[in-house]
């Protein structure tokens, strides 16, 4: 049996129990008491594919140190519009345009997709990084998207049709934005770097979302380890 390891806490506990129902996976917990290097430490176990934690100041080393994802829970979860309390029904990926983005999350959405989880996808676009024919406003939406979906949804994240989001700003506000409209939980890649110029996102949904974030480190374990024990039953 593979496992989610849980720091317990009412919200962690009820966020970690529906993961663990939908990826059919099992749970178990650290003492209250644990220190971070301790729940580090049991993180590292091989049965145990991610962490679930709820958010405060000093979780930033456990994301700086973990190599396996963890899932940041609110002090206070607020459902979307629609969502049942508790339960991982629609999952928000936020896409950047580049290959790395794609990949640090096709598997992970593979696996939500595979457990009957609705995935929403999101790109902001800014002054950069806006289409040349956005201009031409009967035909541009729809020429982005097929090409988008080629060179994303097809092989990279490979679901029929996922639903696309656009925005136009700044990535982290938009992502804490959408996730409270539409999606239960969010999905992040991340170099595990914190300078001041990197991981903007990731702090901006951390620090402010009102869903759980799921943080992918850069070659994670996750998938495969999931997909394994999918296919044997475990």
């Amino acid at each position: 049996m593979t496992d989610i390891l849980v720091r317990p806490a009412p919200t962690t506990e009820v966020i970690a129990a529906d993961l663990a129902r939908s990826l059919r996976l099992g749970t178990r917990y650290t003492p209250k008491d644990a220190s971070d290097a301790e729940f580090l430490d049991a993180l590292d176990d091989p049965d145990v594919l991610m962490g679930v934690v709820g958010f405060d100041d000093d979780v930033w080393w456990l994301l700086q140190h973990a190599r396996d994802p963890l899932v940041l829970v609110p002090a206070v979860v607020t459902p979307r519009p629609g969502g049942t309390p508790g339960s991982i029904e629609r999952v928000l990926l936020p896409l950047d345009g580049t290959e790395e983005a794609a990949r640090a999350v096709a598997e992970t959405a593979g696996l939500f997709h595979t457990a009957g989880i609705e995935l929403v996808l999101l790109h902001v676009f800014d002054e950069r990084t806006v289409p040349a024919c956005w201009d031409q406003s009967a035909h541009a939406r729809e020429a982005w998207e097929t090409e988008f979906r080629a060179r994303f949804c097809g092989p990279l994240v490979p679901h029929p049709h996922p639903e696309i989001t656009l925005c136009s700003g700044e990535p982290g506000e938009h992502v804490v934005e959408v996730a409270a409209r539409v999606a239960d939980l969010v999905v992040l890649g991340w170099s595990r770097r914190l300078a001041p110029d990197h991981a903007r996102t990731v702090r901006a949904a951390v620090d402010a979302a009102s869903v759980p974030v799921m943080v992918i480190p850069v070659r994670a374990r996750l998938c495969s380890v999931i997909s394994d024990s999918a296919a044997t039953g475990e």
